[in-house]
Order: structure tokens, then sequence, then C-alpha cells
């Protein structure tokens, strides 16, 4: 058996548009501070996975690290090295202490190569004592989050890294997005545009990345972050956002790799001609518009792809549309 642990954020988007300026500061964005956090060195004001394993309990320096302070940075001294790290669950003190978690002795027995996946992942956010993991508070509305990236190892591209952002009141997303990100080999700027849910002021913040969140991501894909900073500000609820929210993908995730579109309130939404990209950004399907007929149940089928992490972009009446696939 080999469990994988990810975090993902809800997708929405729109494609990179120029770079907006009046930058918006969130804290050690640029990975200059590192402290001493549940005996091992961490992210000032980032949380990472080491975080959601102490409050359950588990000494993360019994475990390998999966974030970690890098000289290979873009400005300054330093950068976040995110990272998947896979565990033999059958050697060492951190095996006891899993399965008191929930893993029985006796399948850890019967199957000598189980194993569990860590997940690289670096958050800012919060994580409350019963390490559910939370935003911080925020009170912004800006228009992009931008960033500086390098993604490089054998398998990164099917590995399906990704970064995301989402604002929430009072627990309801107010704007989520996600990327899944290229590999690169240098440090590239990524700039993902924010689209709103609605003219309300956010309470709460998340931003994350993740190494890798394919069902069979490893741990050779090493994600390098630095220089993060949210751009813009006030913005209101777009045409765009009503229509994202009018459509409907299910199932997703899929197992067989089919997913089908509806849309109730719009047909022209969901037969919109679309293109599905893969990590790389490379076409796997491409479709003109559909007939009103299939509003309701318009298939995309992904069956000849492997499992990963796809973008359906639909050109719709209002503006493109993205949505995030995963194939199981």
């Amino acid at each position: 058996m080999k469990t994988t642990l990810f975090f993902l954020l809800a997708t929405a988007g729109l494609p990179l548009l120029a770079r907006a300026q009046s930058p918006t500061p969130l804290t050690n964005a640029n990975f200059e501070t590192w402290s001493n956090r549940n005996g091992v060195e961490a992210p000032t004001s980032w949380l990472t996975i080491d975080d959601a394993l102490a409050s359950e309990d588990i000494p993360p320096i019994l475990l390998p690290r999966t974030v970690t302070k890098s000289s290979d940075a873009h400005g300054g001294s330093f950068a976040a090295q995110v990272q998947n790290q896979s565990i033999d669950l059958r050697n060492g003190p951190a095996v006891r202490r899993l399965a008191l978690k929930g893993l029985p002795q006796r399948m850890l027995a019967r199957r000598p190569q189980d194993q569990i996946d860590l997940p690289g992942l670096l958050l800012k956010g919060s994580i409350s004592e019963d390490g559910e993991l939370g935003g911080v508070p925020y009170t912004g509305r800006p228009t992009r989050l931008q960033f500086w990236y390098k993604l490089t190892g054998p398998a990164a591209a099917a590995d399906s890294a990704i970064a995301g952002i989402i604002l929430t009141r009072q627990f309801s997303p107010i704007a989520e997005v996600i990327e899944v990100l290229a590999p690169q080999s240098t440090y590239t700027l990524m700039d993902m545009p924010i689209t709103y849910q609605s003219t309300q002021t956010p309470d709460s913040l998340q931003v994350a990345f993740v190494a890798g969140t394919a069902e069979a991501a490893g741990s050779t894909s090493r994600l390098f972050v630095d220089d993060v900073q949210l751009v813009g500000g006030t913005v209101t609820g777009t045409r765009n956002s009503v229509a994202a929210a009018a459509l409907l993908v299910y199932p997703n995730p899929s197992t067989s790799g089919e997913f089908s579109l509806a849309s109730l309130t719009d047909a022209s939404l969901s037969t919109a001609p679309f293109t599905v990209t893969d990590a790389t950004g490379r076409l796997v399907l491409r479709q003109p518009a559909a007939p009103a007929r299939d509003a309701r149940g318009r298939l995309v089928d992904l069956r000849a792809q492997q499992p990963g992490v796809y973008l359906l972009r639909l050109e719709a009446p209002a503006g493109p549309v993205v949505r995030k696939l995963v194939v199981q």
C-alpha cells in the first residue's frame, strides 16, 4: 500500500496577463528568515507538513524534511526548497507513531513494501489544535499572485506541482485560483490573476505551494520558491466569475478519465469550444463548440491520458473559464 497525503486548493482562474504594480507585502515572502520550530529549521511565518505532524504529536525530527532552506535563490540569500519525501513504514521510531494514528501493524507486516509519502507543502496559513489547516487574517483584494520558481527533476512534469491562493470570508470562498507549474531549469516569474466571485472583503488568506499532487508523485522533483508577492488593489466581481460559478464539472477527480460539463443557467458556457492541456502545457484535447442539447452533460474524454492534473479552458462568451481536472 502506498499512501499519498497532499493539500489541494479548489480551482478557478484566467490566462496570464501583464504584470501589475503596487505590491502588497507578505511576511517573509523572500524566505530570508528561518527559525527552529518543532525541533527543525523552518521558514518563519510559513507552515510546512512538519507543523501538521507536530500537531499530531509526531516529532518532525524523526522524518525527512519536505521544506528546506536553499542558497539557490532568485533574490537575496535564500529560497524555500519544497520536495515530497517517502518513508519506509517498516523501520524507525516514526513507524510506531504513525501506526498509532491509524495504520494497522498487521497491514505493515503483510505488505513489506508499504510506504507513506509526505507531501512537500509550503503554506501561508494557520493550523488548529486539531491539525486542521486554515488561513491567516487578511482584508485586501489583490488582483494577482506573483512569485519566482524553479521546478526540476526527471519526473517534474508528471508529479504536477501546484501553486494556489484562496481568499475567504467567514469560511466561504471569495476567490480561489490554482495553477499547475511547468518544469523550469532557471527561475521563472509566475503571474496568477485572481478572479473574485463576489464584491465582499475577505477576512483570511491562504497561499500554498505543493511539490507534487499526482497519485504516483515521487520524491525526485524539487520546487524552489522565492520572492512571493500580492499585487494590485481593490477589484470588483466580474462577469467571468459568475460564469465560472455556473459551470459544473463532475466527477472531479475522475478514476475513469471521463468528465461531464453542465450549466443549468447558461447553455453557451458548457457548450463553448475548449482545450485541455497537461502539466507541461502540452495540448491533449481540443473540441469545437457543442450543440445546445449537450449543455447539461457534455463529455470530456481523457481516458487516453496518464493520471495527473490537467487544465480545461472554455472559450465562453463572457470570457475564458479555466478549471482543473484530476485524473486518478
